[in-house]
């Protein structure tokens, strides 16, 4: 896991949205929670949501992300190595927890409950958290009618383009999981050209050759539903709702789930 990630730091000023916030996703978390007097924990070292929250706790178990990405500690900010599911906080202590993109960092429904209960737990009564999730879509795309739409221009970025063949190939497993490696191999088997990708999208080369941090990599995402990934949060959350992140490319599938009412073991 810790060299998945030191590779996909190498490869972050090429990223882009969805994988990363757009201002209007940043800009959901403050509407939807209030931020800027609040306390804030962030899952994760994403760069783009440092500046929310009177001050901000980052928690990432790669030391590699935080060296890395983080933008650096100041006197309200700060980023420490520790595990998600072991939070570095007291019982009902936060006034906020967000996070972007991290349940689908996870490999099964279990490991996004642990997490779930763990952001239950450490949210003070009444406190909420904000999670912009990846979420698959009811009906897998065809990865032929994927290939097609993106080579006629209808793909936003080469991101979502490799998020929409992740969602496509998780549709089969009972978790929505997939290896990366498994998204590199679809990839390949869709373009084994790169060069027709380049001249029919604009997309420059090295972006498209974020994917290759994948190869070899032993790191599996989950792609659960909406419907999936609701009912999981019901279970520790008495109010469950989706928000809105914007109109960039796959914003309908990249919702911020907020989570208020935490309930406790």
């Amino acid at each position: 896991m810790t060299d998945h990630w030191d590779a996909i730091r190498r490869h972050w000023q090429l990223l882009g949205s969805p994988l990363c916030p757009p201002a209007e996703a940043v800009a959901a978390y403050e509407r939807e929670l209030g931020l800027r007097s609040l306390d804030v924990v962030l899952l994760g070292v994403t760069p783009e949501l440092a500046g929310l929250g009177r001050t901000l706790l980052a928690v990432d178990e790669s030391a590699a992300m935080i060296s890395g990405i983080w933008p650096g500690d100041t006197a309200s900010r700060k980023a420490v190595a520790g595990n998600w599911f072991e939070l570095p906080l007291a019982n009902g202590s936060a006034d906020a927890v967000i996070g972007d993109g991290c349940l689908s960092a996870l490999d099964s429904s279990a490991a996004r409950l642990t997490l779930l209960a763990e952001i239950a737990r450490v949210l003070k009564p009444g406190a909420r958290a904000a999670l912009r999730a990846y979420a698959s879509p009811d009906v897998a795309d065809d990865l032929q009618g994927v290939r097609t739409l993106a080579l006629s221009g209808g793909v936003a970025t080469f991101h979502e383009l490799k998020w929409r063949i992740a969602m496509s190939r998780a549709a089969g497993d009972p978790d929505h999981a997939i290896p990366v490696r498994a998204i590199l191999d679809a990839f390949d088997a869709l373009f084994p050209d790169r060069e027709e990708l380049v001249s029919a999208t604009g997309w420059e080369l090295p972006v498209i050759g974020t994917i290759d941090a994948y190869t070899n990599s032993q790191t599996v995402y989950s792609f659960a539903p909406i419907a999936r990934l609701i009912e999981e949060a019901s279970r520790w959350f008495d109010d469950v709702r989706m928000a809105s992140t914007g109109t960039y490319g796959l914003a309908e599938r990249c919702p911020l789930i907020v989570l208020g009412s935490p309930k406790r073991l």
